[in-house]
């Protein structure tokens, strides 16, 4: 679902070694923490390392695999989420963004399960 929005523009912040961006949610209705199943993110195709990416909505930042159990937060639709992660020395300028977003739908189950969707966004932006 409109995987073109999951970036948003010009949202790129750079602070040392650390990476900022927002994301939107590829999907039409809100859904608890518990449902982000993955987060991949590279930038000028450097990959961020999965253990140093850190989610933040609402006012509440976790770790990646603190949000399996977080049946009891929400990421709403009309709220971004701020992904941070490290990239080591990076330069402001203009930088390709790429994040690929995996979400379970829990209130949708199929034949093999609980339905998992995977969208992804690619973006040029300034830091």
């Amino acid at each position: 679902m409109m995987p073109e929005l999951i970036l948003e523009p010009d949202s790129l912040q750079i602070h040392g070694d650390r990476v900022r961006v927002n994301v939107r949610m590829p999907w039409y209705r809100a859904l608890p923490l518990s449902s982000v199943a993955e987060v991949r993110w590279t930038v000028d195709g450097r990959a961020i390392d999965r253990d140093s990416i850190t989610w933040t909505v609402d006012g509440a930042t976790y770790r990646l695999d603190e949000l399996p159990p977080r049946h009891d937060k929400w990421w709403y639709v009309l709220d971004p989420a701020v992904i941070e992660g490290d990239l080591g020395a990076t330069t402001g300028g203009r930088h390709e963004v790429a994040v690929t977003l995996a979400l379970y739908i829990p209130y949708i189950t199929t034949d093999h399960g609980v339905l998992l969707i995977e969208e992804s966004d690619v973006k040029e932006m300034a830091a």
